[in-house]
């Protein structure tokens, strides 16, 4: 056969164009199909014609899923992951006008991890002197770029992964601080970190984080900012880290006077969000009521309890047990008494203080990474109330008795 011969796509038997073969494992395939293919899908070349047909089967099938999606949740500004809770599906794309592209819609039960990272390039800034030449900047000026990525696996027969850049990249100029460069996040960087950690939360619901990296600025930018020269955040009310319950509450008045606790205080609104999540197992509806005290001014929506009930699904009422002390898999989760639950916050966790918002975590001893929890404040009354509870309720190892690999 001669290299001008002319070729026809063994999938569809048109005719296909000089330029246009697209080579598989076993025969040849036009542009057309293979626009038909998952944008997810990079193994084109060691295909066969019976794999490529099989997948564009799949793909024709998953029209009805799109046509049937319900979006519930978006994640992102860029290329967003939309989840259809009602459903227990998701699907990521870039497209404004999605349903007409055909994404890939999977069950979340496919997600098998994720892998998440936020990235920073730091770029020295230059100007010309007397002379014409390009010179550094006296002190150093620098641009700091950080792009937030995101990495799905998935149980997928076409494809097992799904790299991403949800959230547009952000840029930030140095300032100058005690005559030294230094980075200072402002608002636009704390309102994508806050999303992307939203994002991580709701992931964590649903499978494992694999690796999360956050941006190396002591390496990256080789400068601290002063601890003096910024006013420090204030410090939390009560200032308490760890709280140490008799017994756990089944009612709001039970919840509210337990020793230590005010809604006052971030830290205990995290630590009463456990104890009252205890309580689904035995009652439901009093559960509900003690998290709508906590939510104060926004309650519990129905795709909040329809969440609440999904991640309580098959007896994993041990979840919220996993963060008092003592609890873990091999004990079933049997916490000590009295009922003891550290709260800590990190170096970002005050990172939208300004905004009212304050992000705290919970170790469980049924996973490696611990939680977070999002806190709003209400000024008029200088109160906290629970703002984001999903990472509370993500998944965490089996117990013993209930693992048959144990």
């Amino acid at each position: 056969m001669g290299l001008f011969d002319k070729k026809y796509c063994d999938i569809c038997g048109s005719k296909i164009g000089l330029l246009g073969n697209k080579k598989l494992e076993d025969g040849n395939m036009c542009k057309d199909c293979q626009r038909l293919l998952s944008p997810w899908f990079s193994d084109r070349r060691h295909s066969t014609v019976e794999e490529i047909k099989n997948q564009l089967a799949y793909r024709e099938a998953n029209k009805a899923k799109v046509t049937a999606f319900t979006p519930s949740q978006v994640y992102g500004n860029q290329t967003k992951l939309i989840v259809d809770e009602a459903k227990g599906q998701f699907l990521v794309t870039r497209s404004g006008n999605w349903p007409a592209e055909n994404p890939d819609v999977l069950d979340l039960s496919a997600l098998t991890g994720y892998e998440a990272a936020v990235k920073v390039n730091q770029t020295e800034e230059k100007t010309k002197n007397a002379e014409g030449k390009m010179v550094s900047y006296d002190p150093p000026q620098y641009t700091y770029e950080y792009t937030f990525r995101t990495r799905l696996l998935v149980n997928n027969p076409f494809f097992d992964d799904m790299a991403f850049e949800p959230f547009r990249s952000v840029k930030e100029k140095s300032v100058v601080v005690n005559g030294r460069p230094a980075a200072v996040h402002q608002a636009e960087y704390k309102e994508i970190k806050a999303a992307f950690d939203e994002m991580r939360a709701a992931l964590d619901g649903c499978c494992a984080c694999l690796s999360y990296e956050e941006p190396k600025e002591e390496e990256a930018l080789a400068v601290t900012i002063p601890a003096s020269a910024f006013a420090a955040a204030p410090a939390a009310a009560g200032g308490l880290t760890s709280f140490a319950f008799p017994s756990l509450p089944r009612t709001v008045s039970e919840l509210l006077t337990l020793p230590g606790v005010s809604l006052h205080d971030p830290f205990s609104v995290a630590a009463m969000a456990v104890a009252a999540f205890c309580r689904f197992s035995e009652d439901r509806d009093a559960c509900f009521a003690m998290i709508d005290a906590l939510k104060g001014p926004q309650p519990l929506s129905n795709v909040d309890k329809s969440f609440i009930k999904d991640r309580f699904m098959d007896g994993k009422g041990y979840i919220p047990r996993s963060y008092f002390e003592g609890a873990v898999p091999e004990n079933d989760y049997t916490p000590n008494r009295p009922y003891t639950i550290r709260v800590t916050e990190s170096a970002h966790s005050r990172d939208q203080f300004d905004q009212g918002y304050i992000t705290l975590y919970l170790k469980s001893g049924g996973a490696d990474s611990e939680r977070p929890v999002t806190l709003r404040h209400k000024p008029s009354t200088d109160e906290w109330f629970l703002w984001n509870h999903t990472g509370i309720l993500a998944g965490i190892r089996t117990p013993k008795s209930a693992d048959p690999w144990a």
